[in-house]
């Protein structure tokens, strides 16, 4: 009886060892995943945030199982802890088994994106410049044989170029802007990767067409400039201006040149992809000439961080935008740009490292440490953990929150102040994109938080967006011919009321 109690004991102080080390072994990998998230952060904002809370912690769990971890191996003296051996061995394998099982999973159920490798909605870091810069050069190559919508403009980055013709839309740039929703909307774009694979066009149906002044229109190679109009109206922005998946007389655009009927002529500036920034350019330098009564600029939230770009490949990773484009800073209060004349995009991906790029540490999208290879990234685990809890990152002025707002704030006010310079009417038109009815309402309100900070009038289409149904709102990620009747009816009374004044 007593042999067989000892026994008892030891079998249940070896069990304690055996939890305490697997409680140990886990804190010291969260304490290590923690301090690898601190990155630059000063000591106190890093303890006060999240990740300073979980380092609090194990790192006193680590303090406290092992000190539970020497006091039983002392209790039991030399001999005893012999006994023990075999619980080591336990633990030791168990460990062992567990990485090696979670390595081969992560390996086994990893999957080849455009952007890079993906596991679990996270794409692994370091990212590869070889396969960006070879992608790249390939959608060059697929444009020069077989021609292309947007153009690379060495002013804007890119343009519709004049007198195109698409069979489809985009669905690269889609599916790219799907991947940024990915993490924080899974369901929702499960959803749209879906119905994006329903949305089919017959071979000869060209949806897009462009005019010979590079213009959204009914058909390809048409001149608006021949078209007399009484009241003429420029519209700028980004692929919600142009129509991404619907047909020019299904824009918003051509609908609100109906809706304010004869002798209105509506022209569409619009280029997928734009930030404010590509969108105040191309009014300064293609639609001055025009004198138009009335120019409408319209933005979503998302314009304001394309605006802090450098390279389009960036800005929108995974899609089909081999561009780099324009960048302002604020320089003696002033906007100042960094990068004009732009490089082609060949000598862009002629560089041998993404670090070789000029102005690449003021591009928002840039963290150097996505791009840096380490002995560890062989191992996909490390990659995932990594990935999955980045590394806090490192601080850069000219791309602060401060800055995208001070950035974004001066274009507005240049804009309103230019157009009404050269005797048009401007407009400012917020949009609200789909993802705007799930994000934070910090997140929704930059536009208009910036727009209200910069002391500028703007239409806000959130009330009138939202009188259609949610399912009937947008085709995929960008409105619905509905919705744009919708819009075209909203702001029909103002621009007529702005035309008559």
């Amino acid at each position: 009886m007593k042999v067989s109690g000892l026994r008892q004991v030891a079998s249940s102080h070896s069990n304690s060892i055996l939890i305490s080390l697997y409680v140990l072994e886990f804190s010291a990998l969260l304490t290590t995943m923690a301090i690898y998230k601190k990155g630059e952060r000063p000591i106190l904002v890093f303890l006060a945030g999240s990740a300073g809370f979980v380092f609090i912690i194990t790192v006193l769990a680590l303090a406290t199982f092992t000190i539970v971890i020497i006091y039983l191996f002392r209790k039991h003296g030399t001999r005893q802890t012999q006994r023990f051996v075999p619980t080591l061995i336990l633990n030791l394998w168990t460990v062992i088994l567990a990485i090696a099982t979670a390595e081969i999973f992560i390996r086994l159920f990893t999957v080849s994106t455009p952007t890079g490798p993906m596991f679990a909605n996270t794409i692994l870091i370091p990212r590869s410049w070889e396969s960006v810069a070879a992608r790249g050069r390939a959608i060059l190559g697929k444009a020069s044989a077989e021609g292309s919508y947007l153009i690379y403009d060495k002013e804007l980055g890119w343009t519709v170029g004049p007198s195109r013709r698409s069979k489809d839309y985009n669905r690269e740039f889609v599916r790219q802007i799907l991947s940024r929703l990915q993490s924080r909307l899974p369901q929702r774009v499960a959803d749209y990767e879906e119905e994006l694979d329903r949305v089919k066009l017959d071979s000869g149906d060209d949806i897009y067409l462009s005019s010979v002044e590079g213009l959204r229109s009914p058909r390809v190679g048409m001149s608006f400039s021949g078209v007399s109009a009484r009241h003429r109206i420029a519209i700028l922005g980004d692929s919600f201006t142009f129509g991404l998946e619907v047909r020019y007389e299904e824009t918003w655009g051509r609908q609100l040149e109906l809706a304010l009927g004869q002798g209105y002529q509506v022209l569409n500036f619009g280029v997928d992809g734009y930030g404010v920034d590509q969108a105040y350019l191309r009014y300064e330098r293609d639609v001055l000439s025009w004198k138009p009564d009335i120019v409408i600029l319209g933005v979503i939230n998302d314009d304001l961080r394309r605006t802090m770009g450098v390279y389009g490949f960036l800005t929108f990773p995974g899609g089909e935008i081999p561009f780099p484009k324009p960048r302002f800073i604020i320089k003696g209060q002033k906007l100042s740009l960094l990068n004009v004349p732009l490089p082609t995009p060949d000598s862009v991906f002629a560089k041998h490292s993404i670090t070789e790029l000029p102005f690449i540490e003021d591009d928002l999208s840039f963290q150097r440490i996505e791009w840096e290879w380490r002995f560890y990234h062989y191992v996909y685990s490390i990659r995932f953990l990594l990935s999955r809890y980045p590394r806090w990152p490192l601080p850069r002025p000219t791309v602060t929150d401060d800055a995208l707002k001070s950035v974004n704030g001066e274009i507005f006010r240049s804009f309103v102040r230019l157009a009404r310079e050269r005797g048009s009417t401007p407009m400012v038109v917020v949009f609200p994109s789909d993802s705007d009815t799930t994000d934070s309402r910090d997140k929704l309100s930059i536009a208009t938080e910036v727009l209200r900070a910069s002391a500028v009038p703007y239409l806000d289409m959130t009330a009138c967006v939202s009188k259609i149904s949610p399912s009937e709102r947008f085709v995929t990620l960008h409105y619905s011919p509905a919705t744009n009747a919708t819009i075209a009816r909203c702001l029909r009374d103002s621009v007529r009321q702005l035309s008559r004044g």
